[in-house]
């Protein structure tokens, strides 16, 4: 099931679809569930310049699930997360690489603390954000942007959650027919920080499945 959003963020953002892909370590089979969001302001405004399926302003959230439990083969996901977080790391770069972003590598890579109490990590990535080739028949350059990836263990699995930022906006790399794009989408202002704080919100409220307790079975 897609993780609902917090109730601060869930009246100016909508699920946009979610994604399940499947890879195999050693004995362990690990599934991730992974959700998109987009702004619900002006949605259908980014969507137009977009080149990409990911819109240059989102949020995701990731429930990622082992089988069997890491418990129950005497793992705990504490006990792994500096091996486990890295790995989680590029498995969703090669999932938005797949969806035309041009990630640049990774800026800066930051220790957090975790709703949950866990010391997590959280990586902030250049990316370079497709532009729809065939707006107004100009070929325009991609716009820079960021993407955010925070991950953290939780009592079976690890959490994961973030964003993309844009950076500039499409009249920044349209030169000549900027005005003529800002009166075309009513593009709202990029502010990166107003954006960095909502994937802020978003991974310091976010209800993942991971985060429950684990489920013990009792003999009678």
């Amino acid at each position: 099931m897609p993780s609902d959003l917090p109730e601060s963020l869930a009246a100016s953002w909508r699920p946009l679809g979610t994604r399940t892909g499947t890879m195999n370590v050693l004995i362990l089979s690990i599934t991730a569930e992974t959700t998109l969001y987009e702004p619900i302001d002006r949605a259908d405004q980014l969507a137009a310049v977009s080149a990409s399926e990911i819109p240059v302003r989102s949020l995701f959230a990731v429930d990622l699930s082992f089988s069997p439990p890491l418990p129950n083969v005497g793992i705990p996901p504490s006990s792994v997360f500096s091996q486990a977080a890295p790995k989680a790391k590029r498995q969703f770069i090669e999932t938005i690489e797949d969806e035309g972003l041009v990630i640049d590598g990774t800026r800066n890579s930051l220790e957090f603390e975790a709703a949950n109490g866990e010391s997590g990590v959280w990586y902030v990535i250049d990316a370079g954000y497709p532009v729809d080739p065939d707006l107004l028949g100009v070929e325009l350059d991609a716009i820079d942007a960021e993407v955010h990836v925070a991950v953290w263990p939780t009592e079976t699995s690890y959490g994961m959650a973030g964003g993309t930022v844009p950076l500039e906006s499409v009249a920044d790399v349209a030169g000549e027919t900027g005005a003529e794009l800002d009166n075309l989408l009513s593009a709202p202002e990029v502010d990166p920080e107003r954006d960095r704080e909502t994937i802020a919100e978003l991974v310091r409220t976010i209800a993942l499945e991971t985060d429950a307790e684990p489920d013990t079975e009792t003999d009678e």
